[in-house]
């Protein structure tokens, strides 16, 4: 089969599993994959080899790029803390664990081991969002989450890449790969840095959608590309110029842009995912048969064995960092006349006491929210699930060494990453939502105040402005009488005070502005579908009408959740 009618039966293939996913209710990533392990089976199927460098090189890039561009820098820089923890400390547990495992039970050399480890390390943010995004979380805890998936990415590949070279190099000295982790993470920020300020310089100088677009896709691999060359973390490099890119992309984008950027990078990264969750399974076939007809409870062992490591690998370190254990010794008799006062209960972030669950979910949770500290917790401890990054990282593993030698054992780490997805995916992704809906979070009171906030603000410079005009003549009076109109009855709508039930007004009234413009826009719309059917008026003049009506719809769609009761 040709590589393009290859690539398109592929696609074919993603579109029918997702819309059954839809149908079904079912996170797609989880269909993906069984999707393409029913696809592994057929012996008829062409055999297809993705080359290792086509991973890095094609799929991480825009991938990491746009988790980047689309997350808050201010949330990351709030929740440094939680997010380092999990990003980096859990990484290292998970890693250390999974080498342990395979290495002493498993009897894996300790550089395919640790190759393994470092694949497992990071969760997938696609599978996550796709479960977590029909229900109402807290908006720090997505922040972290987000955060977490953005960073972990980096870390685990940093340690990735320190894995294959400590095994091609045979050398397993922990300070040679600290060491090679440093210069990594140093190097990687440095040229994200560059890369990312000059994206943006660059963006300044044109109002073009298509070329301000082009340059932020090209981003991804201008940073990418010096950073691998460099030996150092291209991850990182990718993550750091998309976190500039997207700070500033309200100064220097142009609405055009923003508004073509964002069904064209949700539209790739689908693409690209969904085809990294097919390839694995295609194949899967090819990697595990020799080993599946010598040994086939070995790899079922390893397959439980390792998944088994990688959940509980992260439910302890949840638990640790949440509540970790008093340290009880007695100060020296010199040392006791320093102490005048028990310790700041800010080295736990917020309390000591009998729970110590805000440690790990930051200062701003107090002593009264013990239960949903616990509670969120209990939802960090489940969202483990492996996906996209896990997926390429074990795909692009070096098939043979520097001296030519294949890579040891190779197939049995990507089988034990295939099955470590499948796993955390069916396990933890079928049952999330039923975890959810008894963790009960409820609507988030902090995001609906800030977006009336927004609103009213928007609104009150738009009236601020009108009524700074000069005297206007009798045409422009009408219009700015208009205006005024319009914006007036936001501003003069029930202000939102301190108590709840003056924010449940407020929201209540908002709501149904929103409702009302929504039916109003609809109603639009069948009318200029009506004028066109008649003769009336043009094609040409209802795409463009019809353009600013979906533009309108998309935009009061986004908030009707907040506002309506």
């Amino acid at each position: 089969m040709h590589p393009v009618q290859l690539v398109v039966a592929l696609l074919v293939v993603l579109v029918a599993l997702v819309a059954l996913a839809i149908r079904l209710n079912i996170s797609y990533p989880i269909v993906l994959v069984l999707g393409g392990l029913l696809l592994a089976i057929p012996p008829r199927l062409p055999a297809i080899h993705l080359e290792p460098d086509i991973v890095f090189l094609v799929f991480l890039p825009p991938l990491l790029f746009s988790d980047a561009v689309n997350s808050s820098w201010r949330d990351f820089r709030e929740n440094w803390r939680p997010i380092f923890q999990l990003s980096v400390g859990l990484v290292l547990a998970t890693t250390l664990s999974v080498m342990l495992i395979a290495h002493l039970l498993l009897g894996m050399a300790w550089g395919p081991a640790f190759v393994l480890g470092a694949v497992l390390g990071p969760t997938d943010t696609v599978a996550v969002s796709a479960i977590l995004e029909r229900f109402p979380i807290p908006r720090r805890l997505n922040a972290i989450l987000r955060g977490e998936s953005l960073v972990n990415d980096a870390s685990a590949l940093v340690l990735f890449e320190a894995a294959i070279h400590a095994t091609q190099q045979k050398t397993y000295v922990w300070g040679t790969v600290i060491s090679h982790f440093c210069l990594a993470v140093a190097g990687g920020v440095i040229i994200g840095g560059l890369v990312g300020w000059l994206a943006v310089q660059l963006r300044r100088h044109t109002t073009d959608p298509l070329l301000s677009n082009t340059i932020s896709l090209l981003s991804a691999f201008a940073a990418y590309q010096p950073a691998a060359a460099l030996h150092v973390s291209g991850v990182l490099a990718v993550v750091t110029a998309g976190l500039y890119l997207g700070w500033n992309d309200p100064r220097t984008g142009t609405p055009r842009a923003r508004l073509q950027a964002t069904g064209s990078w949700e539209m790739l990264t689908f693409l690209l995912n969904g085809l990294l969750f097919i390839l694995i399974g295609l194949q899967l076939r090819t990697v595990g048969e020799p080993l599946w007809s010598e040994n086939p409870w070995f790899l079922i062992g390893g397959a439980i064995a390792v998944s088994v490591t990688v959940i509980l690998a992260r439910i302890g370190w949840v638990f640790v960092s949440t509540n970790p254990p008093p340290l009880r010794f007695r100060l020296p008799p010199s040392l006791k006349r320093w102490r005048t006062s028990p310790p700041s209960s800010q080295n736990y972030g917020g309390q000591v006491g009998a729970t110590g669950w805000p440690w790990l979910l930051g200062r701003h949770v107090q002593s009264s929210d013990g239960a949903r500290a616990k509670s969120q917790a209990i939802l960090l401890s489940w969202v483990g699930i492996r996906g996209g990054i896990s997926l390429a990282a074990a795909l692009a593993i070096p098939p043979v060494l520097g001296n030519g030698s294949p890579f040891p054992q190779r197939a049995e780490v990507i089988i034990f990453t295939f099955a470590v997805i499948l796993v955390t995916l069916i396990a933890q992704g079928l049952t999330l939502p039923k975890l959810l809906s008894r963790l009960q979070f409820g609507s988030q009171p902090g995001t609906e105040s800030e977006e009336i906030k927004a609103r009213l603000a928007m609104a009150t410079t738009a009236v601020r402005y009108l009524q700074s005009l000069g005297e206007p003549n009798e045409e422009k009076g009408k219009a700015i009488a208009h205006l005024y109109d319009i914006y007036g009855q936001t501003v003069e709508a029930p202000h939102a005070e301190a108590s709840e039930p003056a924010d449940r007004s407020q929201t209540q009234f908002l709501g149904n502005v929103v409702s009302l413009e929504l039916a109003i826009v609809k109603q639009q719309r069948a009318r200029l579908i009506e004028l066109r059917d008649k003769g009336e008026i043009t094609d040409d003049v209802l795409r463009r009408f019809q353009s600013i009506l979906d533009l309108k719809e998309s935009q009061l769609d986004q908030t009707r959740s907040s506002w309506e009761v």
